[in-house]
Order: structure tokens, then sequence, then C-alpha cells
């Protein structure tokens, strides 16, 4: 790369007679600052010359490759500027294929579909849960990712699990307001037990005696049963 200040004085001394920026007009234009302090971005050609005459200093191996790149853009400049009819109508023609093209797109919004890795644990788990429910209990995993905060970290530490717990506290104790009532997470998940053939006031005790089905590593502990927001279960 040459030098900015060999390479600006070498263009300034030459700026009387050199290369100087046309405006369209019969009178010259002063030449640009930029072409002036940083010739070799302006034009990596004219900055090479000066440095093949002695008149600066600089890399040439560099130069040569972007006076290349410069020169190639400046002709496929011309060349669309020249048939700017044809590339506006094949632009338009392409971005209409991409648009038709959306129509047809398929945004997944599946938790399980986007993270969970395919024929790992957690992906039998669901599997065999799903044997285990049958497909028309229309079953549908709210699944809760948890990632180590350093890349290759492990995730079953205590202070990793401590956290899921805190987190997986969070996520149960939400409260949503919709059709003039309050859902809970009880109202909406799983319940493992038996159908509910009671009514009134007996079917709603039974109810609150089944826990929501929870799936976590907790499960091995004592702390796991602190997901569970109930008071009383039929265990």
């Amino acid at each position: 790369m040459a030098s900015a200040g060999n390479a600006a004085g070498a263009l300034g001394r030459q700026a009387g007679g050199g290369r100087r920026r046309r405006t369209g007009g019969p009178h010259r234009a002063a030449p640009d600052r930029d072409y002036l302090h940083r010739p070799s971005y302006c034009d990596a050609a004219f900055a090479l010359e000066q440095i093949s005459k002695g008149k600066a200093t600089g890399r040439k191996a560099p130069l040569w490759l972007r006076a290349k790149f410069q020169r190639l853009l400046f002709k496929l400049g011309c060349y669309i500027q020249k048939n700017c009819g044809k590339f506006l109508v094949v632009g338009l023609l392409i971005f209409g294929a991409f648009a038709v093209g959306l129509k047809a797109a398929n945004l997944e919004t599946n938790v399980e579909e986007l993270w969970v890795e395919v024929g790992g644990r957690v992906s039998r788990e669901l599997n065999y849960t799903r044997q285990k429910i049958g497909e028309e209990a229309m079953f549908n995993p709210q699944l809760m990712i948890q990632t180590p905060k350093e890349e290759g970290a492990n995730v079953l530490t205590t202070e990793a699990l401590l956290q899921h717990l805190d987190s997986a506290l969070q996520a149960s104790r939400v409260h949503v307001y919709m059709y003039n009532r309050q859902w809970k997470l009880e109202h909406l998940c799983y319940k493992s037990g038996e159908l509910i053939t009671e009514t009134g006031y007996m079917d709603q005790i039974i109810e609150y005696l089944y826990p929501c089905l929870i799936i976590t590593p907790l499960d091995c502990f004592w702390e796991g049963a602190k997901l569970q927001s109930g008071t009383a279960y039929l265990l």
C-alpha cells in the first residue's frame, strides 16, 4: 500500500497538470481531498504508477490487486449504465420470483423442531411420552432450553441445576389473562391421572390432586418437587 504522505505529496505536485475530477462542465474542479490524502483507495492504479516512478513508497502487490478490482468494477458500472433498462427488468423479474416463493415459505415456530437434536435423549423421551399418552391426546410439549455461560461447559453442575430450578419456577408461575379469566400452567398442562367423571365441586377438588407432567433433571433431587405449585397431591 502506498504511503499516504509520499503519494499525497506526489499527487499534490501534479495537481496543476495531473488528474482532476470533472464535473461535466467546461471548467475543471479542484482535486478531491480524499483523492489527495488517500490515493490508493481512490485510484490504486495512480498510486502504483507513482511507486513505479520512485515518487512514492509502498507495497505493489496489494495496490496491483486493488487496481485490478477497481478497473473491473468501473467497467461493470459503465456496462450497467449503458444497459440500465435490461438490468432493471431482469432485477424486477428476479425480485418477483423471490416474492412468489415467499408464499410457499414455512415459518417454523416449533421449539422442538428447532432446538431438539434428532435421535437425542430429549427426542426419545418425547417420543416415549407420546406413545404412552397417545397421539389423540393432543400432546404439545413446552420446552425450556438451558445453555452454559461458556461454550463447552457442563450444565449438570450444582450452580447450573439451581439456575434451572429458578428459571423453571419463573416459567411455571406465569399468569395470562384472556377471555375474561386468568390462566395458569395447571389449567393447560397435561396431568397424568385418570379422567375426571365427577361434576361440580368434587370435579375441581380431584383435578387439583393431580400434578402437571414436568420432565426435568431435577426429578432426581428433592428440589424437583418445588416445581409443583399445589399444596396437596395424590401421588
